[in-house]
């Protein structure tokens, strides 16, 4: 029987039978002993009306007086004191606008959607552990609460708990509150539901349901009136059932700058003030998560003598983090064991080794990686999210990625450790086998033999990412497989990691050291994986310039193991010989891989050698050959897919088209690769293509791009110690600073990068600075004193081979000549400088030393010949006539 039919047994049918009971039997005598029959029984039916009709009305009022007494009582606040809430503004504001108007209960807000009429508002506050749900609950609930004057009901629903409230003790809580005696308190939770809405329906209340579990523990204590509104906080993100007036706020964790703010409120600012940037320490080791940064802010506060460093130091060790992580009845590994206890055996066991990995984005191949078959690890995933213990952060098309909080990282580990030892390496060899797996079959498609030698499993399931970028995001965990590998004693499985990933050079996002460590196996028996590895190592050096140490390690492993090899060897040698600046040498060897890596269509070593090869290419007077190898190479990249390796080809093609004049082209590919490089955030590349787009800004004549450009690309470089690259950057300034004006300004990086490419022993770098420093001279008005700088610089880059910048050299030594009236050498100069130029298709610069040419001969007074040399330039050149009147003495040499 529910409780409304029990009500009208119990108020309305009991009551009226024994009325009209007593009316029978006290008038029965009377009426039919005075009343003839018939009018007896009228007589007797009115008497008995008459006492049920008084009985219903005095039960009514006394129903009435009882409701009223219940709720008629002094407006009832049961809301608990808050924690400061602070640098939470936007989400308080949120939530205000949710929660401050509030609707008569017996009637609607202005313009209100009438399906929402009869409802009560429902807002959810979810979010992770620690991250303050409650503190913005409870200060949002006083700041409304005149709002709702007639009731402020607050309960623990213990969610996070052992043992959470049921719907049944909450209800019986809330009506005691609401004054509803204990003795009339309904059994079943159906009907305590049914009087508590009845007597929350007429008032204007807010109900906090703090800590909440589930929707199945909530919906019984949703009120129906439209003045009520309910405020719940949860980790989960819980549906309300069908109730169409709740609202979704999702609490984040706070920015850096905020995450500061609340550490100093709690710390105090003067604490701050004494040491931001520890403070900011402080922010990264607590994950800048809320209840973190009060409980270190309250030690801090509690504890003068302990500095800002102490604490940096107690923090620095994840093993220990934890256990600093504790003040007063606050505890963050207490707060996240109580979410742990809630998870499966499953979830607990993927979340531990989840978390033992190093730190990066997470998918659901990693959770199906942990050794769960597909259709378990799916649901297992949804369960840490919905439990907050991983979080989502973004989905596309290649599927959900999840982040795991560093703290909950650093606590999921120590309770992976308490796991049996054999549990977890039965884990870990599953998590390393699924590595080998996954790299073995990216790396194939770069190095086909890998296919045919080895069983390869197909990688169709890495998140639809392509391999470079998937490599580079798993760079740190690659290591973690090859290392736990060795550790497991499986050898074979941490060499064929380290061989699939020393097709990734490029796209591993790790430090040097660390990739060389990576590379050092020893495995004799396996001669295909050394080779790859041997040439790996060879390539890190080549790349340190450091080509000595690359060429010995390359002697020391037999240049013909295998076809594959052999073609890779001879484009290393190239490579080793390019650092070296021997381009015949780097020229004959890449050209011989060229065309052996066609041969085997080995596609992606094929690239990368055309590559090489159009820059070899171009700095031997041959650009437009280059332009040809490097626009193959190109289209290559972008049929394999490789978005590092098509901005690489991108920035390397602009470079030669900058040579062949067609700047708009090159600045095009430029601005593509630097967006390119931004979004795979290689640093180092992007400040390259900086500087090749401030070379072409330069010419031209956009100083100030220019300028920025370089001073961009400089900021990169410095910190990471790239000193060649810096060099670079002097000397490219040197022509823009003279360009302005400023020759003093020039001749200061002209003097700081020869100080760098002598320490570096970089004679060809060196060498270009000094034909910088010769054509400086000339402007100054000193042109004997450029002949012996640009004397040196030809004769470094004849012996080099960059007929380039030989021809550069001569034209500018040429002028010198010219200037000082030594003008048949200075025929000599321009005539082999142009004689270069012609060679490799340079119009624009032919056509600028044409005009210098042509100005020595009409100073030396060989009119006629100079009109010959000019008649014949305005027909084969069409640049020249646009350059009219063009003085090399006091132009900007490559300069539009």
């Amino acid at each position: 029987m529910g409780l409304g039919e029990a009500r009208f047994h119990k108020e309305w049918l009991l009551p009226g039978a024994v009325a009209v009971g007593a009316a029978a039997a006290m008038t029965g005598d009377l009426v039919f002993g005075i009343l003839p029959d018939e009018w007896a029984v009228v007589g007797w039916t009115s008497a008995a009306v008459l006492v049920g009709g008084l009985t219903f009305t005095v039960q009514r009022y006394y129903n009435k007086t009882r409701t009223v007494a219940a709720i008629n009582t002094p407006s009832i606040d049961h809301l608990p004191p808050a924690h400061d809430l602070v640098a939470r503004s936007v989400l308080s504001r949120a939530l205000l606008q949710e929660l401050a108007d509030v609707r008569s209960p017996r009637g609607l807000l202005p313009n209100t959607p009438s399906e929402h009429q009869g409802q009560a508002t429902v807002v959810v506050v979810h979010g992770a552990a620690g991250i303050g749900k409650t503190t913005l609950a409870l200060h949002t609930a006083h700041r409304v609460k005149k709002n709702y004057p007639d009731a402020r009901l607050y309960i623990d629903l213990r969610g996070d708990g052992d043992s959470p409230r049921t719907s049944a003790q909450a209800l019986e809580w809330f009506l005691r509150s609401l004054g509803v005696a204990p003795t009339e308190i309904p059994r079943r939770t159906g009907d305590r539901a049914s009087l508590f809405r009845s007597l929350t329906n007429p008032l204007r209340a807010l109900i906090v349901l703090d800590n909440a579990y589930s929707t199945e523990q909530i919906l019984p204590l949703i009120p129906s009136g439209p003045g009520c509104a309910v405020l719940i906080t949860s980790r989960r993100a819980l549906s309300v059932g069908n109730i169409s007036r709740h609202r979704m706020v999702r609490v984040e964790l706070p920015q850096e700058d905020e995450a500061l703010t609340i550490l100093a409120h709690y710390a105090g600012e003067e604490r701050i003030a004494e040491d931001p940037a520890v403070a900011l320490e402080l922010v990264q080791f607590c994950g800048r998560l809320p209840l973190a940064l009060r409980i270190v802010g309250a030690r801090l506060r509690a504890r003068p003598d302990l500095t800002l460093r102490h604490m940096r130091a107690r923090l620095t060790s994840e093993r220990s983090r934890l256990r600093e992580l504790v003040y007063d009845n606050e505890s963050l590994q207490a707060c996240l064991l109580l979410s742990y206890r809630e998870l499966t055996r499953e979830a607990q066991q993927s979340l531990g080794l989840l978390g033992h990995l190093p730190a990066g984005r997470l998918t659901n191949w990693h959770v199906t990686a942990s050794g769960l078959p597909e259709e378990t690890a799916l649901p297992v995933a949804d369960e840490l999210v919905e439990t907050c213990m991983m979080q989502s952060v973004s989905g596309d098309d290649t599927g959900p990625q999840y982040s795991i909080h560093d703290l909950v990282r650093v606590f999921a580990s120590a309770q992976y450790e308490q796991l049996p030892l054999d549990e977890r390496r039965k884990l870990e060899r599953r998590l390393i086998e699924a590595y080998k797996d996954a790299v073995l079959s990216l790396a194939a498609s770069r190095a086909p033999e890998l296919a045919a030698q080895e069983a390869v499993t197909p990688s169709d399931r890495l998140d639809g990412l392509p391999a470079a970028e998937w490599v580079a995001l798993e760079s740190d965990r690659l290591v973690w497989a090859c290392e736990r590998a060795r550790e497991l004693g499986l050898p074979r499985t941490a060499s064929l990691i380290a061989e699939s990933a020393s097709y990734f050079l490029e796209d591993l996002n790790l430090t040097p050291e660390t990739v060389e460590t990576l590379l050092d196996h020893d495995q004799p028996e396996r001669p295909r994986t050394m080779q790859a590895l041997v040439r790996a190592r060879a390539s890190l050096r080549v790349a340190a310039h450091d080509p000595e140490t690359a060429l010995t390690l390359l002697s020391s492993t037999p240049a013909d193991a295998d076809e594959y090899s052999a073609a890779r060897h001879k484009a290393d040698l190239a490579r080793v010989h390019l650092v070296n600046s021997d381009f015949p040498q780097a020229r004959a060897h890449m050209t011989e891989a060229v065309h052996a890596l066609r041969e085997l269509n080995d596609v992606w070593h094929l690239l990368v050698s055309l590559e090489k090869l159009g820059e070899i290419l171009r700095a031997q007077g041959r650009p437009a050959e280059a332009e040809t190898c490097q626009r193959e190479a190109l289209d290559m990249a972008r049929r394999f897919g490789d978005l590092r390796a098509t901005a690489r080809l991108r920035r390397s093609l602009a470079e030669t088209l900058g040579y062949l004049r067609e700047l708009t082209e090159a600045q095009e590919h430029l601005q593509a690769a630097l967006a390119d490089f931004r979004r795979l955030r290689d640093r180092r590349w992007e400040a390259a293509t900086l500087y090749a787009l401030g070379k072409i800004y330069r010419l031209q004549a956009k100083r100030d791009l220019a300028l920025e450009c370089y001073a961009h690309a400089l900021r990169i470089f410095e910190p990471m110690g790239e000193r060649l690259w810096v060099g670079r950057i002097h000397n490219a300034r040197i022509r823009v600073l003279a360009g302005m004006g400023r020759l003093r300004r020039a001749q200061q990086e002209a003097e700081r990068a020869l100080s760098i490419f002598e320490e570096l022993g970089h004679t060809l770098w060196y060498s270009h600075t000094l034909r910088d420093v010769g054509w400086l001279q000339i402007r100054t008005g000193s042109p004997e004193k450029a002949i012996p700088p640009l004397t040196k610089a030809i004769e470094r880059t004849r012996q080099a081979g960059d007929a380039y910048a030989e021809a550069m050299a001569r034209h500018l030594r040429g002028i010198a000549y010219r200037e000082t009236n030594r003008f048949a050498e200075a025929r000599q100069e321009f005539g082999r400088a142009l004689e270069i130029y012609r060679t490799g298709r340079y119009t624009w610069t032919e056509a600028a030393c044409a005009h210098d040419f042509i100005r020595a001969l009409r100073a030396e007074g060989a009119h006629d010949e100079a009109d010959r040399v000019e008649s014949t330039l305005k027909t084969s050149n069409p640049l020249f006539e646009r350059m009219a009147g063009r003085n090399g003495a006091v132009a900007i040499p490559d300069e539009d």
